[in-house]
C-alpha cells in the first residue's frame, strides 16, 4: 500500500513537472511570457542553469517528453502496485470470511444457505476487492486532479473558481444517476443469489430431478435467473453510459464557456490562454474518470456490504476453542444431567427437554425413537456440536465446556445418515481424517469397516478415484469407507447417525458386522432408524417428543407391555430381539 501510495505521489509530482515546463515552452514558441505564473517559469530557468545548460526549444521539448514517458513508466508501475493490492485484499477478505464461516458455531451454519455461502466466497469477495481497487485508483485520480488546479489556480483563479463551480453543477446532477448505480448493485447481488441458488439446489437433487423428469423446470428457473442477471447488466451499463455522455457534454459545454469568458472577458495573453486550454483539456478526463470510478465503488459497495455483514454474523457466532488440544481419553461415562435445548431460544418448545442419562465407557448405548423425537439433536449436543440452553454435559464428571471441547471433537468419530466421500481417491479420503496414517493403519481401519475386502477388488484399490460425493460407489461401500475413515482417528466416542437407514438388507448386514465387531472396544453411541441394528446395544435411550421415556436393555424394553420401545418393534417386526 506504501509503495502504490508512494508512486501515486511521483506521478502527480511528474504532472505538475510537466505542467510548469509547459511556461517555458510556450514562450520559447513566441507566444509571450506567461505573467500570471512567471515565478513558477523561473523553477526551471534555474535547473536548467544549474546543470550547465540554455534551455533551448529543443532541449525543453525533449524535457517534456522525458517526463511524459517517466510518467508512463511509474503509472504503469502504479497499475501493478493497484493490481497487487486488489489481490492482496481479495485474499484477504476471502481468508477472514473463511475464518469466520470455519470458527462459527455449528447451529449458526445451519441457519444460512450453503449457495449464499458460495457466492460470498467467490462473486461477492471478488467484487468487494474491485471496489478497494477503484478506491486507490481513485486516490491517484484526485491527486492528479488536484495538481491540475493548483496550477489552473495559479495561472487565472478566477478562471479556475468558474470551472470549479460548474464541476460542482455536474456533480450534483449526476447524484441520481449514482444513486441509480447503487441500486443496480443491490438487484445485481440479488440476481446472483437467485442463480446461485438455482444452479446449487439443482446440482443437489440432479438425480431426483432426473428421475422425475423435472430437468425442465430446473432449466426454466435457471433460465429466469440467467435472464434477470442479462436485463440488470444491461440496466447498469445504461446508468454508466448515460453517466459518461451527460459528463461528456456538460465538460464541453463547460470548456466553451470558459474559452468565451477568457477571450471575452478576462482577455487573457496567448501564451497564458494557450496553457489554461492545456491544463482544462487535461483536467477535464481525470474528473470524468474520477466520477466513472466513483460510480463503479457505489455500485460494488452492496457487495461488500453483504461480504462483511456476513462476516459479522459469523464473528458473532464464534466458539473459542483450544487449538491443537490432543483427544481425550473416556475412561467412565459422558453423562447428560437435566439438558435441555431450544433452538429459538423465543419460541415454546424445547427440541430436547430435561434429559438426564448417561453413556458408559466401551459400551454401546442406541437412541430411538419416532421422526422428530429429538434423536440428532442429543447426538449434536453429546458430539459438542450444540450447547445446551440448560443442563450441562460431562466427559468423565469434568463439564464439557470451551476449554475441552476442542480436545473432546478431536476424540470422535462421526459417521453420518448420508455418507460424505471428497472426489478423490479412497486413500485421500481417509488420509483426510488422519494425514500421517501408515499403509498398515489404512488396512486395519479398512479391514475393521468390513471394506478390506471390496477396496481390494477394485482396479486401483486405494488409489482408486471415487467421484463427487462418492457416486462411482455404492450406499453400502461408500457408508463402509466413512466408518474407516471415522476409525482411522482412534476415537474414543464413535457416534452413528442412521448409518443403515437408507442401505438394503446386505449392504446394512456388512455394516452392522462392522460395528459388532468394535463392541467393547470403543464407546458407541448408534441413532437407530431401524431398530434391527440395536440387538446388540448394552443401552436403549427411547425417546419422545424430546424427552427420554424409556431406557433398558433391548430385551428389557421389549418385554414391556405398554412401553414405547415394544410399539417401535412391533412397527418394525426386524427388530425383534
Amino acid at each position: 500500500m506504501a509503495g502504490s501510495a508512494a508512486l501515486l505521489v511521483a506521478v502527480a509530482l511528474l504532472e505538475a513537472s510537466g505542467l510548469l515546463l509547459l511556461m517555458p515552452l510556450v514562450e520559447l514558441l513566441g507566444l509571450g511570457e506567461v505573467q500570471a505564473a512567471a515565478g513558477l517559469a523561473k523553477v526551471w530557468r534555474k535547473v536548467f542553469s544549474g546543470l550547465g545548460v540554455t534551455p533551448g526549444f529543443e532541449l525543453v521539448l525533449c524535457s517534456f517528453v522525458g517526463l511524459l514517458v517517466l510518467q508512463a513508466v511509474l503509472r504503469r508501475l502504479a497499475d501493478h502496485h493497484n493490481a497487487r493490492i486488489e489481490a492482496s485484499y481479495t485474499a484477504h477478505l476471502r481468508d477472514r470470511l473463511y475464518a469466520a464461516l470455519v470458527n462459527a458455531r455449528w447451529l449458526t451454519f445451519t441457519r444460512l444457505r450453503a449457495a449464499d455461502l458460495t457466492r460470498a466466497l467467490t462473486q461477492e469477495v471478488d467484487h468487494a476487492g474491485f471496489a478497494a481497487q477503484q478506491g486507490v485508483t481513485l486516490a491517484g485520480l484526485v491527486g492528479l486532479a488536484l495538481v491540475h488546479l493548483v496550477v489552473a489556480l495559479l495561472l487565472s483563479p478566477p478562471l479556475t473558481a468558474l470551472a470549479l463551480g460548474c464541476g460542482v453543477a455536474v456533480a450534483l446532477a449526476l447524484r441520481p444517476l449514482n444513486r441509480r448505480a447503487h441500486e443496480a448493485g443491490k438487484v445485481g447481488q440479488q440476481c446472483r443469489a437467485e442463480m446461485s441458488a438455482a444452479i446449487a439446489e439443482h446440482l443437489a437433487g440432479f438425480k431426483v430431478a432426473k428421475s422425475h423428469g423435472r430437468g425442465g423446470h430446473h432449466l426454466d428457473l435457471f433460465r429466469r435467473a440467467t435472464h434477470a442477471i442479462a436485463e440488470h447488466f444491461v440496466a447498469s451499463r445504461h446508468v454508466f453510459s448515460a453517466s459518461r455522455v451527460f459528463f461528456e457534454l456538460a465538460g464541453w459545454v463547460a470548456l466553451m464557456a470558459f474559452l468565451y469568458v477568457a477571450v471575452a472577458w478576462a482577455r487573457l495573453g496567448t501564451a497564458q490562454l494557450v496553457l489554461m486550454v492545456f491544463v482544462f483539456t487535461r483536467l477535464l478526463p481525470r474528473i470524468g474518470a474520477i466520477q466513472s470510478t466513483w460510480q463503479h465503488i457505489v455500485h460494488y459497495q452492496p457487495a461488500f456490504d453483504a461480504v462483511e455483514k456476513l462476516r459479522a454474523e459469523l464473528e458473532a457466532a464464534r466458539e473459542e476453542l483450544a487449538e491443537g488440544a490432543p483427544g481425550l481419553e473416556l475412561r467412565r461415562e459422558v453423562r447428560l444431567e437435566n439438558v435441555s435445548f431450544h433452538y429459538d431460544p423465543a419460541g415454546e418448545r424445547a427440541a430436547v427437554r430435561n434429559v438426564s442419562l448417561a453413556l458408559p465407557a466401551r459400551r454401546m448405548t442406541a437412541l430411538v425413537g419416532a421422526s422428530g423425537a429429538g434423536k440428532s439433536t442429543l447426538a449434536d449436543l453429546v458430539l459438542g456440536l450444540l450447547t445446551p440452553t440448560a443442563g450441562r454435559v460431562l466427559v468423565d464428571g469434568e463439564p464439557l465446556d470451551a476449554a475441552r471441547l476442542a480436545a473432546w471433537r478431536n476424540s470422535i468419530g462421526y459417521v453420518p445418515q448420508e455418507p460424505f466421500l471428497f472426489h478423490d481417491t479412497i486413500r485421500a479420503n481417509l488420509l483426510w481424517a488422519k494425514p500421517g496414517a501408515t499403509e498398515d493403519e489404512l488396512q486395519t481401519v479398512l479391514r475393521a469397516a468390513a471394506a478390506a475386502e471390496f477396496v481390494a477388488r477394485l482396479p486401483q484399490g486405494l488409489d482408486t478415484v471415487v467421484g463427487d460425493r462418492g457416486v462411482r460407489l455404492s450406499g453400502g461401500e461408500r457408508q463402509r469407507l466413512t466408518l474407516a475413515r471415522a476409525l482411522l482417528r482412534r476415537p474414543a466416542l464413535l457416534l452413528l447417525d442412521e448409518a443403515t437407514s437408507s442401505l438394503d438388507n446386505e449392504n446394512e448386514r456388512s455394516v452392522q458386522t462392522a460395528i459388532e465387531q468394535l463392541h467393547g472396544e470403543l464407546t458407541i453411541v448408534v441413532i437407530a432408524h431401524r431398530l434391527s441394528t440395536v440387538r446388540h446395544a448394552d443401552q436403549v435411550v427411547v425417546l419422545a417428543d424430546g424427552q427420554v421415556v424409556e431406557t433398558g436393555t433391548p430385551d428389557e424394553l421389549a418385554g414391556r407391555e405398554q412401553g414405547v420401545f415394544r410399539r417401535l418393534m412391533h412397527t418394525h417386526p426386524a427388530a425383534a430381539p
